[in-house]
């Protein structure tokens, strides 16, 4: 995801902006965002097919509600936790003719598109183990538990892949975007990543239990081609010798580093609860919210899915005057605005929406606070974290709210199970640990004063 081959420019001409060793004119900064749009338009588009549709399916499959929360979540965030700071610190550290993140993003992402197909013919896969090894097999293996066994192996494997193409995805942009125009890419790359979900759930979501096999191959196939073409086009600079291998830490010692380092500071600290608790009351509860339009709304695939995309056309509107509050006042204040707005429409829509149309008003007003949550919190990182630290800190951010997927995503669909799937239940999960989140993020506003505030901000250094 480095940018396309970037020339400096001709003798004479003056520098516009520079991102390390690599340096732009406006028309080769402009060449830069089209091929990282272009693959940023690629990557959303493949992850809504396992994001939206894996709920959906798995409980198609009898899975429970507990199942369908740890494969949609705890999986994910058991093997970011456990990976995560050892590859981004090897990232970190690799040297290659090609750059440090591309190598990764090339090897990543056609192994996993491949899970992602088989993750669409695990049914298929199943079936045919049961028929031909059925007089071998114990009686406890039926059809329907081996489907579930290869959907774990299946889903796990895909996490672990993705981890590494995300990940990488994002220490690229930061490793080639230069920072003053950081904020105004970072909206581009949502209002393209809303489009490219936008297009999938109203033109394929609808067909997908219908074309499974011919859209899951698809999907794919496409995804392989572009992701690594924008990967051929984009061309990372050069970057300080590594880290001696006799100074690299290990694998205990890379927790250590992690957990001291980045809760050192009260002002991270404050940042990263705020981050684990806005993840574990959004992305935790959204898979049930979708199985809330589903199995107690009634609402068709067809349904929720042009629900869904009008609701992220209409996002499309906001992203850029959203940018400009971010730029205008901090992106801390409007990510305090957004998890205020979080926890009255999600309270409203606990005692409100009880019909298609009511879960359509819902969607689209729900998806302002969390598209500016989302837009805020990345700003923020971006802004708050030391540049000697970003690759740490960021990686830390994930692995903390990774964290909060393995935990909340076993405890919601505990409480579905013993609520009796009143999937209505998941509004109040929001509402309760969104609101326990204002309170961390507040104090991120008022360290970020005490450090110079929004023109004279000077990030603190963690002592080694």
């Amino acid at each position: 995801m480095n940018s396309t081959q970037i020339n400096p420019p001709l003798p004479g001409a003056h520098p516009v902006y520079t991102a390390g060793s690599l340096v732009y004119s406006k028309k080769s900064l402009m060449v830069l965002s089209l091929w990282l749009l272009w693959g940023d338009f690629a990557f959303n588009f493949f992850e809504n097919v396992f994001g939206r549709f894996l709920p959906i399916f798995v409980k198609h499959l009898n899975a429970s509600d507990t199942m369908i929360g740890i494969m949609t979540g705890s999986f994910a965030g058991l093997v970011n936790v456990l990976f995560l700071p050892a590859i981004s610190r090897w990232c970190d550290n690799l040297r290659t003719p090609i750059g440090r993140r591309i190598p990764l993003l090339i090897v990543a992402t056609p192994l996993t598109a491949a899970t992602v197909v088989a993750v669409g013919f695990a049914p298929d896969l199943g079936k045919w183990i049961s028929d031909t090894f059925r007089q071998s097999l114990p009686a406890a293996f039926t059809e329907g538990s081996i489907i579930l066994w290869l959907m774990c192996l299946f889903v796990v494997t895909f996490h672990f892949l993705n981890m590494v193409l995300v990940n990488a995805y994002n220490w690229l942009i930061r490793d080639v975007v230069p920072l003053p125009v950081m904020s105004r890419f970072l909206a581009w790359f949502s209002i393209i990543g809303t489009l490219s979900g936008a297009i999938f759930l109203y033109f394929v979501f609808p067909h997908l239990m219908e074309y499974r096999h011919e859209i899951f191959i698809g999907v794919g196939i496409a995804y392989v081609c572009l992701f690594l073409l924008m990967c051929w086009k984009v061309k990372e600079g050069t970057y300080p010798p590594a880290q001696p291998a006799s100074e690299r830490a290990g694998f205990f010692k890379t927790f250590a580093i992690y957990f001291r380092e980045c809760l050192q500071i009260p002002l991270y600290r404050n940042f990263f609860l705020a981050y684990l608790l806005v993840t574990a009351a959004l992305n935790c509860a959204g898979n049930f919210i979708t199985l809330f339009a589903s199995n107690t709304l009634h609402l068709e695939m067809a349904e929720m899915g042009h629900v869904f995309a009008l609701t992220a056309v209409i996002s499309l509107l906001f992203y850029y005057p959203l940018g400009w509050l971010c730029d205008r006042f901090s992106p801390i204040h409007v990510a305090i605005g957004a998890i205020a707005a979080v926890v009255t429409g999600a309270l409203l829509a606990f005692f409100l929406v009880g019909s298609a149309r009511g879960f359509l008003i819902y969607s689209i007003t729900f998806s302002l606070p969390t598209m500016a949550w989302a837009l805020a919190q990345r700003a923020t990182s971006m802004k708050l974290f030391p540049a000697e630290f970003f690759g740490q800190f960021s990686s830390g951010l994930n692995v903390f709210g990774c964290g909060a997927l393995i935990i909340g995503n076993l405890l919601i669909g505990m409480l579905m199970d013993a609520t009796g799937s009143n999937y209505r239940v998941a509004f109040l999960w929001t509402v309760g640990i969104s609101a326990t989140a204002l309170i961390p993020m507040i104090l991120v506003l008022r360290g970020w004063q005490q450090h110079g505030g929004h023109d004279n901000y000077v990030p603190p250094l963690p002592t080694r």
